[in-house]
């Protein structure tokens, strides 16, 4: 209010800077979610200084490659008044106020700050940074304001809501505010405003019966589907972990190297797509089958890790209920979908099987490869045998839409290998004759073994110490190796800086440990599930005294992310990089393996409080959990207080509040709440 627009208003008037004036990061991120107000923010300036203060000649202070010149600048108009803030401290008071300007501004800019670090949350996946989807979200946008525009033309003031692909193009646009005031004007004649101060999701509410009849108007006038995977609502931000960011040096992140053991490692690599299928109507029914008797299964050729079973889908035409399975999937096979005769329609015994209709395959390549949309909506003509073939065909009109294919994360599972197991023999001959029964096994879900651990314990060579070493050993290495040693009441790692400490102590914020990577990066361990491993189904989960979090904090990353997790309880670990895979199984097996001082495991001294006492959440239990009026089932895991699906197979998705009450909303007066879509 103060220091940056009164020098931006100077700058468009006059350059005052050589280069593209740079706006500090503080600054930018209020002039950003200012104009995301985009009447108030027109108002403002207009009022202030009699025009809007467009983008023209201004640099991002994350683009820039210097900041000199607009540090000068700023320093001699702001003399007392830092360019760029201390953000691992708290703030000063003072704030420099110069010609009064400030007060001119009532809009209050802090609250949209906070509606707006919800919306980054939402936008921030690796499909908003795609050009297939970015493509297809601004073509949905244009849609979108076409839609604003008959109804206004038709004089209707209907409530209209975006969802988040939709919702990110419209922030883009009113960026640029210059631009935004001026296709406004030619096309409705007044700004549209953007008002996101509206987050209420329940069933029957404003943005629940807005992005309901959105729904409706977009599909009615375009033929396609509004519901897309990646465009919808994510779930509420989890709770930070730091309120003060760390500051590095480097701005990679990387960690270059590979040591002697992980040479050993054989990674299974997966690729993972989040697949969202909706079955929309059915024609060419032969005249003797009721339509609400036909529903569509469907499954993959090829069964991957994610998913191994198929799923029923009813007809949304015919049941009128917009509902599909959304799952995971590997982007390789086909999907085959079978329409099928339900028998029980007719009054038949339950045991009587449904009758095949016909079927047909769909690439999944189709779906995610490089020239490809991610995403389409058309007839397919089923291929049908003996009393159903016949002409026309019977057609399945499909929609399908999928996110942009990633590397999955690392599962493997703690297996205790037993005495005489069979496994054993897949060992090499050299380490057979180990303790079979001290080795644990990491081992993927279809049963491939990475690697084995055991802690071993030897005489010095002097024949006086006692010498307490973790070594492992894989199928290619033939021979066990060592991976970390204890002194000192600590687990030494080899080829690198890291220790685990005896004596863990659980901060006030629930970090339990500290691992430093140079100053490139530094990894904290804290009990529960973090950030993007949080549960977010219930309050019974707010505090996971079962999991252990691994975060990155970086440059890139200064509040942190979530890189692995532990689950004791089950024992399985967790890993979303690949270079922090075998560092992460060596600080699992040592959590669950080894004695403190207190003469409890590890973790457990780690994971209590001195003087508290925690109940284990064991609300979580693998059933068979039916989707919705789709009938459609899966394996999985279920919260027992709740009931949320808390990963598995395949979810169910419909156009009702709590799965797509979406992005932000509009009605033809300009009224505007930005993205509630709930997915």
């Amino acid at each position: 209010k103060a220091c940056w627009l009164p020098l931006l208003a100077k700058h468009t008037e006059a350059i005052v800077a050589d280069e593209p004036l740079v706006v500090p990061l503080d600054c930018e991120w209020i002039w950003h979610c200012h104009r995301l107000n985009p009447t108030q923010y027109i108002k403002d300036c207009k009022r202030l200084y009699g025009r809007i203060l467009g983008t023209n000649n201004v640099k991002s202070s994350i683009q820039a490659k210097s900041k000199d010149q607009a540090e000068k600048v700023w320093t001699e108009l702001y003399s007392g008044e830092p360019f760029e803030l201390e953000y691992t401290s708290p703030s000063d008071d003072f704030v420099y106020v110069g010609d009064g300007t400030a007060g001119g501004i009532s809009y209050d800019l802090i609250s949209a700050v906070r509606r707006q670090s919800s919306f980054v949350y939402q936008v921030g996946t690796p499909n908003m940074h795609d050009h297939r989807f970015l493509e297809e979200a601004l073509a949905r946008y244009k849609g979108f304001l076409y839609l604003i525009k008959l109804n206004q033309e038709k004089g209707m003031n209907l409530f209209r809501v975006p969802t988040y692909d939709v919702d990110l193009m419209w922030h883009t646009h009113q960026l640029n505010s210059v631009t935004y005031y001026s296709d406004m004007l030619n096309l409705l004649g007044r700004v549209l405003e953007h008002d996101d101060t509206d987050d209420d999701r329940a069933e029957g509410k404003k943005l629940d019966t807005g992005f309901s009849g959105t729904t409706e108007q977009f599909e009615n006038n375009f033929g396609l589907r509004y519901w897309k995977i990646g465009a919808m609502y994510r779930g509420s931000l989890p709770s930070p972990v730091t309120s003060v960011p760390q500051i590095f040096n480097s701005e990679d992140d990387s960690v270059f190297g590979v040591n002697k053991a992980e040479k050993h490692l054989t990674i299974l690599e997966t690729t993972v797509v989040e697949l969202y299928l909706q079955i929309v109507d059915i024609k060419n029914l032969p005249s003797a089958i009721p339509e609400k008797s036909v529903y569509v299964w469907f499954t993959k050729t090829q069964p991957d890790v994610f998913i191994s079973d198929g799923g029923r889908l009813d007809i949304s035409t015919k049941t009128g209920k917009s509902i599909g399975a959304g799952f995971q999937c590997e982007p390789t096979g086909e999907l085959i979908l079978t329409a099928m005769v339900d028998q029980a329609y007719f009054g038949a015994s339950s045991s009587k099987k449904s009758e095949p209709l016909g079927k047909v395959s769909i690439s999944l390549q189709e779906l995610t490869q490089p020239d490809s949309k991610l995403s389409f909506e058309r007839w397919f003509e089923l291929k049908s045998r003996g009393a159903y073939a016949g002409s026309p065909p019977v057609s399945l009109r499909v929609a399908a839409s999928c996110t942009v294919p990633r590397q999955a994360p690392q599962v493997l599972s703690m297996v205790n290998v037993k005495p005489f197991s069979l496994k054993a023999c897949l060992l090499p001959h050299s380490i057979k004759d180990q303790n079979m029964s001290s080795w644990t096994r990491f081992v993927y879900d279809c049963g491939t073994e990475l690697i084995r651990l055991q802690i071993r314990e030897h005489k010095a060579k002097s024949g006086m110490a006692l010498i307490r070493e973790l070594v492992g050993v894989t199928k290619s290495s033939k021979q066990p190796f060592q991976l970390a040693e204890f002194t000192k009441n600590k687990w030494s790692f080899n080829d690198s800086n890291l220790s685990i400490t005896h004596d863990l102590k659980p901060s006030k914020d629930g970090c339990i440990h500290e691992l430093k990577y140079g100053n490139k990066l530094q990894i904290k361990l804290y009990r529960g599930r973090r950030l993007a491993y949080e549960l977010k189904c219930c309050s019974q989960h707010a505090e996971d005294t079962t999991a252990v979090t691994a975060v990155k904090f970086s440059a890139e990353h200064p509040y942190g992310k979530a890189v692995a997790l532990l689950d004791t309880e089950s024992e399985f670990i967790t890993v979303d990089e690949d270079w922090f895979l075998l560092p992460w199984v060596a600080i699992s097996f040592l959590f669950l393996n080894t004695i403190g001082k207190d003469g409890v495991k590890l973790i457990e001294g780690a994971m209590v409080h001195k003087g508290e006492t925690i109940e284990p959440d064991t609300t979580v239990a693998s059933e068979m959990v039916k989707g919705g009026a789709a009938g459609a089932t899966a394996g999985l895991a279920q919260c027992g207080p709740c009931g949320t699906a808390g990963g598995g197979d395949m979810v169910m998705a419909s156009d009702k509040a709590g799965h797509a009450s979406c992005a932000g909303s509009v009605t033809s007066s300009g009224k505007v709440a930005d993205s509630k879509c709930g997915g």
